[in-house]
């Protein structure tokens, strides 16, 4: 029999749920059979909408990359065949333009075989003025055979860009290839029937009483009377039957007991509520921005001045129901339960679950991660805060746990395929299966969740311990969703897969390692400067033997200090140099390894320096996740300490080899009392077209306890002059540049400071740019919310030809201290380059490069010396393994 696709065919349903499930198809769909059978049309506006043919597939001269198929036919005389293998695209010659008078696209699809892959559905409407393609899209997973129907609403089509709208479409495709797909080479697929059709907007819930109820185990003992009202046809009997089950069963365990709410007489005085009362008044807030929707609240909208995508998407994560419900707690006042009631029908009734879709697109509120994060979060703790309120009656407890279930297919139907999306989907997943165990489905959904979370323990965390985003707050974000299905399974007494709370101690473990001196951690890639203490107080729970955990979380009051100062992530490409674990010591992150599966900016080889109690080399850190130039800029080089080659930055989105590694990186690394030294290579093009015709080794040799040398040797293709603009990003507004030496310097006119002080001498430039918008932006860092500050940006530019060797000195000065160095000589030699400086207290440091290499790969051959009177005190040689 032929079967709408309506829930994804892998979303599992007991035996008796196809009864709900064909109850729900015709509902949804069944007007299409009837739309063939009687001619009839539904009505749009008061005006009837006939169908629109796409394509009949009776001829195959329409269509390019398939043939002819006329004896698997599902309407008409022939449908068009697609071997994957032989053409990964099909299209469609001619698309009729105007497709804004129907809502929906339909088509029937024949599966072969099985096989697991994917193709899109391209539907072009491409806007001149906006660069890169613009479309609609669905995805098809092929685990089926035989026929289906497929019918997309347009609302639940991905959109990419700035399609011009409906009215101008321009082109129809089918491709197996792009997008992370792959041609099978035994997928084949028989379209035929393309139309679309109007039909009237669908409403929450999908899940039908019917199907609802044949969900449940309705053989538990505990369910008899509800099982009893269904059998007997009595659905609102079975909903006052479910609701008192609920709220007499003793387990699942939630993290606080609904029984014992407050039983307030009269509302108590002086109990704060502005919040929850603006809540009340419909004024909700997202991505910080509050809008004031009236009695109705359309959740669809996007209020904001650019148009933020995540402001729509991040409104349907609900979060101000938890403030009603600790509002009602506080006070007994119906007024917030009745709200509540109010919110959650009508975004459950204006907001179905869609159809053939992830829902990860703009403007969706069914995005997966919004899936996930509502039932770990607000979803749960809200219903647990109103459960005893009778205005949470037995209907709208029925109501928000069917949606509960849908939430669940929609997770198991619709898994990201790694990173910190999947721990937030799976976190949500588990926690609809162990709250609601009444459900068959309830231990599938469980333990996919807790062994698709065990598997990206690994899969997601680099034997170091970095979360292969590489960015310190998604980092947090997986943790933390592994810890809160841990945390559920705890308190339910819910055995997880094998040494799952053992993983978790290298994620914690890498707060340690990552520590700033003010307990802070460097805002790398799409994260801001959040705090060390938090997660290691939870992982001294977990890890009590673990006393570096808690000498961290209590600022040094217990604990253990950490065994180890300097340390480097082999996998992730992190070098971290530092003193000690004072708030004075000395602090710097060199990063140098892959791009990150995700939230990337364009920051290899960057640096961030703290000493001496404050931030002093700083960098763009994250903006909000829109369209302006503050969060082009974040991502870019320029926001970043790395060199621009020729006015063009680093480029390595979208070279996917560079997100993540498999194994350990074979950059250098030494550590010591004296000197720690770590080295990078950049050689994956600058600019839009990624020019490779320079490479950027650069290597740092932190000299314990004072200094940093910063060695940037480029390494052109060609023997044509380049020109070398290396960006570094004080952490204040002021700076100042020096003559002798050649320097610029920060101008904290209270606290440290720092000079940048370029050892190449002669041909070497300084500039420093402040709060700049135009030719571009450059020389501002966010300053939280939409805010930007601008802070002193010295940019170090050099012009040559051949092997360039710009070495810089990063020297942190306290407070009130000038730089303690009085000459700097630069001298070259039969291809050796030689450093010397001077400081005021008599001693000389020396530095050694050879302007050649025997291999450009090779990095550096370096040689450090310090003397006093003469002699040589200390020494450092890095030569080539």
């Amino acid at each position: 029999m032929e079967r709408a696709s309506i829930l994804p065919s892998h979303a599992r349903f007991a035996p008796l749920r196809l009864c709900g499930l064909a109850l729900i198809s015709y509902a949804l769909f069944g007007f299409m059979g009837v739309l063939a059978a009687e001619g009839a049309a539904p009505e749009k506006d008061g005006k009837m909408v006939d169908p629109l043919l796409i394509s009949s597939c009776d001829t195959v001269s329409d269509w390019v990359g398939g043939t002819l198929e006329t004896s698997l036919v599902k309407q008409g005389t022939g449908a068009i065949r697609w071997v994957h293998g032989s053409s990964s695209i099909l299209s469609l010659r001619d698309v009729p333009e105007d497709w804004s008078a129907h809502n929906t696209l339909s088509m029937r699809i024949h599966s072969a075989k099985a096989t697991g892959s994917r193709f899109l559905i391209y539907i072009g409407s491409e806007n001149p003025k906006a660069k890169g393609a613009d479309y609609y899209s669905a995805s098809i997973t092929l685990d089926f055979e035989g026929w289906r129907t497929y019918l997309f609403p347009f609302k639940a089509l991905g959109l990419s860009r700035s399609p011009l709208g409906w009215d101008q479409i321009d082109s129809f495709r089918f491709t197996a290839t792009g997008w992370g797909n792959t041609p099978h080479p035994e997928a084949v697929v028989i379209i035929d029937d393309i139309h679309l059709a109007w039909m009237p907007p669908a409403t929450g819930p999908r899940l039908t009483d019917e199907a609802f109820f044949e969900a449940m185990d309705l053989d538990l003992p505990a369910l008899s009377k509800v099982r009893k009202a269904v059998v007997a046809g009595d659905y609102p009997a079975a909903k006052r039957a479910f609701a008192a089950h609920l709220k007499s069963r003793e387990t699942p365990n939630w993290h606080f007991d609904w029984r014992e709410r407050p039983r307030h007489q009269t509302r108590p005085k002086n109990v704060g509520t502005v919040a929850a009362d603006r809540i009340v008044a419909h004024e909700l807030t997202s991505c910080r921005i509050t809008h004031a929707f009236g009695d109705d609240i359309d959740w669809s909208i996007n209020p904001t001045k650019l148009k933020y995508r995540e402001w729509t998407w991040q409104l349907s994560r609900h979060p101000f129901w938890k403030t009603l419900g600790r509002a009602y707690w506080a006070t007994g006042d119906e007024v917030y339960a009745k709200d509540f009631v109010f919110q959650m029908t009508d975004w459950v009734t204006d907001n179905p679950v869609p159809v053939n879709s992830s829902g990860n697109r703009a403007g969706s509120r069914w995005r997966t991660i919004e899936t996930g994060i509502r039932m770990f979060s607000s979803w749960p703790d809200s219903f647990f805060y109103f459960l005893s309120s009778p205005s949470f009656d037995d209907e709208s407890i029925t109501l928000m746990v069917k949606s509960m279930v849908e939430h669940a297919h929609h997770l198991m139907a619709h898994p990201s395929g790694s990173n910190n999306w999947l721990a937030m989907e799976m976190n949500g997943l588990f926690h609809v299966g162990t709250l609601f165990p009444e459900f068959r489905d309830a231990a599938i959904w469980r333990e996919t969740a807790s062994g698709r979370l065990y598997e990206q323990m690994n899969i997601q965390v680099y034997p170091d311990g970095a979360q292969i985003e590489l960015a310190t707050g998604y980092h947090g974000v997986s943790l933390h969703n592994f810890l809160g299905t841990l945390r559920l399974a705890i308190l339910n007494e819910i055995e997880l897969p094998g040494d799952y709370v053992g993983r978790l101690e290298k994620m914690y473990d890498y707060y340690v390692k990552l520590a700033m001196p003010d307990g802070r951690m460097p805002a790398l890639n799409d994260a801001g400067w959040g705090s060390v203490r938090t997660p290691l107080r939870q992982g001294f729970e977990l890890f009590p033997e673990r006393g570096d955990f808690e000498y961290l979380a209590t600022r040094g009051r217990s604990g253990v200090i950490p065994s180890f100062t300097s340390v480097h992530f082999p996998y992730a490409g992190w070098a971290v140099m530092r003193t000690g674990w004072a708030p004075q010591d000395l602090y710097m992150h060199f990063e140098y390894g892959p791009f990150g599966a995700a939230h990337q900016h364009e920051d290899k080889l960057s640096l961030i320096v703290s000493a001496y109690g404050k931030r002093l080399l700083t960098e763009g850190g994250v903006y909000a996740y829109d369209s302006s130039q503050w969060r082009t800029y974040v991502l870019s080089a320029r926001a970043h300490n790395v060199i621009m080659v020729d006015g063009m930055e680093q480029h390595r989105r979208r070279l996917r080899e560079t997100y993540v590694t498999d194994k350990p990186l074979s950059n250098r690394w030494i550590t010591t009392d004296q000197f720690d030294y770590a080295e990078g290579t950049y050689d994956e093009g600058y600019g839009e077209d990624r020019d490779k015709a320079v490479t950027h080794h650069r290597a740092v040799l932190f000299v314990k306890p004072k200094y940093w040398l910063v060695i940037d040797r480029l390494v052109p293709s060609d023997d044509q002059i380049h020109r070398y603009d290396a960006v570094f990003h004080f952490d204040v507004e002021s700076a100042s540049v020096s003559e002798k030496p050649l320097a610029a310097i920060s101008a904290d006119t209270e606290g440290p400071n720092l000079a940048v002080v370029p050892l190449r001498i002669g041909d070497t430039s300084v500039k420093i740019v402040v709060g700049q918008e135009e030719p571009t932006v450059q020389g501002w860092v966010p300053a939280g919310g939409y805010k930007v500050r601008p802070v002193a940006t010295p940019i170090l530019s050099v012009e040559a030809s051949g092997v360039t060797v710009m070495p810089t000195l990063l020297y942190p000065l306290r407070a009130g201290e000038q730089l303690p160095i009085t000459e700097i000589n630069a001298t070259a030699n039969e291809g050796v380059l030689t450093f010397v400086m001077n400081f005021t207290d008599g001693h000389r440091d020396v530095l050694t490069i050879p302007e050649a290499l025997p291999d450009a790969k090779t990095g550096h051959l370096v040689h450090w010396s310090s003397s006093e009177n003469g002699k040589i005190t200390a020494e450092l040689a890095v030569g080539v393994d």
